[in-house]
């Protein structure tokens, strides 16, 4: 016998009709709808920035607070900023940072000197293979690979990466390239 046919769906309405809503604590829906949105936005994904980032919490909290700060971008090509920081000691030269795709707008293509590892934090990304990433997700290109990234949909795209070097490709410039994606 399934779970289907030992409870009766009428039962279930009957039972579910008798309760009484609960109300809301207006200081708990507060702090809910206020890590939801703003400067706390990107707090659910602090442990994995700490560890990408290879730096304390305080230190990456401050980092991931700093997307709304406009003066601490640099504007790479139109609709692409960044923001390089330093990394921990465990990442050893690589470069470490924060990228800014607008809607339709894509990190150029490039190769990897170097593992790179990308931690979607908004938006979503997809890859010339079609490959979509939403926030949350971490992306690991491995040495020698190439890609291009693209903001997709109407929201804009925002990522930490990780990075030894790169190669852009997509504007004809050969030489090693500091900018990490």
């Amino acid at each position: 016998m399934s779970a289907d046919e030992i409870i009766d769906e009428h039962v279930l309405e009957f039972l579910a009709g008798g309760l009484q809503p609960l109300s809301s604590v207006p200081s708990l829906r507060e702090r809910l709808l206020g890590g939801a949105g703003g400067s706390n936005r990107f707090l659910p994904f602090l442990d994995r920035a700490m560890a990408l980032f290879d730096l304390p919490e305080a230190e990456t909290e401050g980092h991931l607070h700093s997307v709304d700060d406009d003066a601490a971008w640099d504007d790479m090509l139109p609709g692409v900023r960044y923001r390089d920081f330093d990394g921990g000691p465990a990442l050893g030269e690589a470069h470490v940072g924060l990228v800014r795709l607008q809607p339709g707008e894509a990190f150029p293509h490039h190769s990897h000197v170097g593992e790179e590892r990308t931690l979607v934090l908004q938006g979503e990304l997809v890859d010339e293979q079609g490959r979509r990433y939403r926030a949350g997700d971490l992306i690991v290109s491995t040495d020698g690979s190439a890609h291009e990234v693209r903001a997709a949909g109407d929201r804009e795209a925002i990522y930490a990466s990780v990075v030894v070097a790169i190669v852009m490709t997509g504007t004809g410039d050969d030489d090693d390239d500091d900018d990490d994606d």
